[in-house]
């Protein structure tokens, strides 16, 4: 490396002797080492930038051309380092005599005052005692806005504390709900019944009838998002379900309850709505029946109590070969479950049988129903009559066996093979058909739950005879079709 002058905006190198003058030379810096003190007074006099030039770059390659000094000669003894770059003056170096303590520390306010003469070469700027009053007020200035920004920032976080506790505290709030719905009611009429199938007033006497005042539902132990959950939501949460087969992850989300606690409130109300509605009796005394019976269906069948039909809902269809084959319908072409259902000649359901395998046949679900058990059982309580009559489609083969309980059966009459149907039997089966269509009405209303019209999946096996029986019941709550 080439040795140049670092002093000031000299050009100084050792490979063009003419700029540093006949008797010129270049003289090192001394070494930070061994005169730190001595290498930090030159490097200030050399005045360059001190990114350019400190004693932590500094290296062997820099010096100072001798004309810099006093006298031109380079360092004497009276004058060790260079003039000043900036055009300060400098004082001959001299041996400070020795100061006591006592001394030093008396004469330390006046040396802060006086200002400054002499060149001293450190690596930091010498700070005079004025600017060092300047300061200390700036400082304090400073330290007094920082306490100011310090409380801003205090309120600011608490705000921020208050806004999130509000999102918090708003995210745990349901977003759906009994109260919710009903606040909708005045932009959105009928959003209840929409919902639910069932006006407010039938939906609260439902509450009241599944829970009277005073009793509480029960749910497994753990469950601290359910403490606060009210009946009310509960309720309105298993028949939203039952109606539009919510998935139990949208349940969740709808009223902020966790996926497990959202299957805990369907399954627990399943069963107890199950239990309670399964008390009712909903067959009526056959005075009331033909009493409330419309008039042309009383003028054709004066004696008919009830109609009955079966209905099949699809499944998904299960691993096991075996049960494929017993849930396998040959009406349906796939896999089913079966029920047989009855209704009054209003429309209103007086039966329900539990749900079989979609390979039964009618008269084999008519039997294994309990059907003829219920029969007997009003008979002897004098619900039911010598001479009263069931109607069916003509699939229900069971004259003989509704004849031993002395009940008649009104079907349509069967077709002869390879001959017309007489006028008289296309009449007939056109006025059975006519009155048989409440019970195809009830039917199509109890699959407006969509829980059991949608193909029902294996995973709800288990409680798929609740909650049909539950969606059955649940019509009973509902306008009857027949009013007259």
């Amino acid at each position: 490396m080439v040795l140049r002058c670092a002093w000031g905006t000299c050009n100084g190198d050792e490979r063009y002797p003419e700029r540093q003058g006949p008797d010129g030379r270049l003289i090192l810096f001394p070494k930070p080492k061994t005169e730190p003190e001595k290498c930090l007074r030159w490097i200030k006099a050399c005045g360059r930038p001190h990114e350019q030039l400190n004693i932590n770059k500094k290296n062997k390659h820099k010096a100072v051309c001798s004309k810099h000094f006093v006298g031109g000669k380079g360092p004497t003894e009276l004058f060790p380092d260079p003039i000043q770059a900036d055009g300060s003056t400098i004082k001959p170096s001299r041996q400070k005599p020795k100061r006591s303590v006592e001394d030093d520390k008396d004469d330390f306010n006046d040396e802060c005052e006086k200002p400054n003469t002499a060149a001293v070469q450190t690596e930091e700027r010498w700070i005079s005692g004025m600017d060092m009053f300047i300061l200390a007020a700036e400082n304090h200035e400073l330290k007094g806005e920082i306490e100011d920004k310090k409380k801003e920032i205090s309120i600011l976080q608490k705000q921020l504390k208050d806004a999130k506790d509000e999102i918090d505290k708003n995210k745990m709030l349901p977003t759906f709900g009994v109260e919710i719905v009903l606040g909708k009611e005045e932009k959105i009429k009928g959003l209840f019944k929409y919902y639910t199938g069932i006006t407010y007033i039938r939906f609260q006497t439902l509450l009241l009838f599944l829970f009277p005042i005073g009793s509480k539902i029960e749910y497994e132990k753990g469950r601290k998002d359910l403490k606060a959950f009210s009946q009310a939501d509960a309720l309105f949460l298993t028949i939203c379900r039952l109606r539009y087969n919510f998935g139990l992850k949208d349940i969740a989300m709808r009223f902020q309850l966790s996926l497990q606690s959202a299957g805990v409130v369907f399954n627990t109300w399943i069963k107890h709505m199950y239990l309670k509605l399964g008390q009712l009796c909903i067959w009526p005394h056959r005075d009331v029946i033909i009493n409330n019976m419309p008039k042309e269906f009383k003028q054709d069948y004066p004696n008919t109590i009830i109609i009955i039909d079966g209905t099949e809902f699809k499944t998904q269809t299960p691993c096991a070969l075996g049960l494929q084959s017993q849930l396998y319908s040959d009406y349906k072409s796939s896999t089913t479950l079966k029920a047989l259902v009855g209704c009054d000649p209003n429309g209103s359901v007086t039966f329900i049988s539990e749900l079989f395998t979609g390979s039964i046949s009618d008269k084999a679900i008519t039997e294994q129903s309990g059907f003829y058990d219920v029969i007997l059982s009003l008979k002897s309580k004098g619900y039911i009559n010598d001479g009263d009559a069931v109607m069916a489609d003509k699939g229900f083969t069971i004259k003989d066996e509704l004849a031993e309980f002395g009940i008649a059966l009104n079907i349509p009459p069967h077709a002869s093979s390879g001959k017309q149907m007489s006028v008289s039997d296309t009449i007939l089966t056109q006025e059975i058909a006519k009155h048989r269509v409440h019970i195809e009405r009830l039917i199509a209303k109890i699959k407006t739950y969509k829980i059991i019209s949608d193909c029902i999946p294996t995973s709800l096996f288990q409680n798929i005879n609740k909650i049909w029986s539950v969606c059955s019941y649940l019509t009973l709550f509902q306008d009857v079709f027949v009013k007259d």
